[in-house]
């Protein structure tokens, strides 16, 4: 933590070169870093820093292993202008991946969570309490859900309304069933409807969901599997079992 407060402390001047100033909070970037899960005020800086010295490393090292070749002065600019694009982008590429396995996890969880959510609603304890309590049961099999849970019982013990830390939740996940549950216990709160039951029919509606999506995921599964098949598959195989006719033939006609 020293080291970090230190490497913040010396980049600072640098801050308005990484991100922006005004309506930083609520700016594109900032939401993907807490969609990654990325919460230190450093994040932008290192970001924005592996992006410029990518863009300049990678055409420099392909530069170095051009010299040793003989090519158009022409195609060598144009590989060291994609080296340099691809330097640049691929810390973005890095943040979408980390994005997609983050929520990827989380939405495997949901249902779960929504369980227990209504097993401790339905015992007695509040939507607080049951926040906190399931936060901790989670931190083994689903850290990245019980990281954001975490983050909403702390912001609810701050005083916070619960409104906002459920909308604040759903921000920072960046799902669709999570929005839909915030939007669902927001709406529970206000009519004064009893939660358990609505969050038993999202629980349902979630499961519905994902085995929709595995099947979907199974139905196309023949057409993913043609291109190796027929390109890299059976062509060996086609070697293998027609080959050795060949060969004969071969010896047999060269007699």
């Amino acid at each position: 933590m020293k080291l970090l407060r230190h490497i913040k402390k010396s980049l600072d001047p640098l801050g308005h070169l990484a991100r922006p100033r005004e309506d930083w909070h609520q700016s594109a970037l900032r939401i993907h870093f807490l969609n990654a899960g990325m919460r230190p005020s450093v994040t932008p800086l290192f970001f924005f820093a592996a992006k410029a010295a990518l863009a300049l490393v990678l055409p420099a090292s392909l530069a170095g292993l051009l010299t040793f070749r003989h090519h158009l002065d022409m195609l060598q600019g144009a590989l060291l202008i994609a080296a340099s694009a691809a330097g640049y982008y691929l810390p973005n590429t890095w943040l979408t991946l980390r994005i997609r396995q983050r929520q990827r996890a989380i939405a495997r969880a949901l249902p779960e969570l929504l369980d227990l959510l209504v097993l401790c609603v339905e015992a007695g304890l509040s939507l607080e309490q049951s926040i906190t309590r399931i936060g901790r049961e989670f931190a083994g099999h689903a850290p990245a859900l019980a990281q954001e849970l975490h983050m909403a019982s702390l912001e609810l013990a701050a005083g916070s309304g619960r409104t906002r830390a459920l909308r604040h939740l759903a921000q920072r996940v960046g799902l669709e069933a999570v929005d839909g549950l915030v939007s669902l216990l927001i709406q529970a709160e206000r009519f004064g409807t009893r939660i358990g039951d609505a969050l038993a029919v999202q629980a349902e509606h979630l499961r519905h969901q994902q085995r929709r999506a595995v099947e979907q995921a199974a139905a196309t599964l023949g057409v993913k599997l043609l291109f190796p098949l027929v390109f890299c598959i059976f062509p060996g195989l086609l070697v293998v079992l027609v080959g050795p006719a060949f060969i004969g033939i071969y010896r047999v006609l060269s007699t």
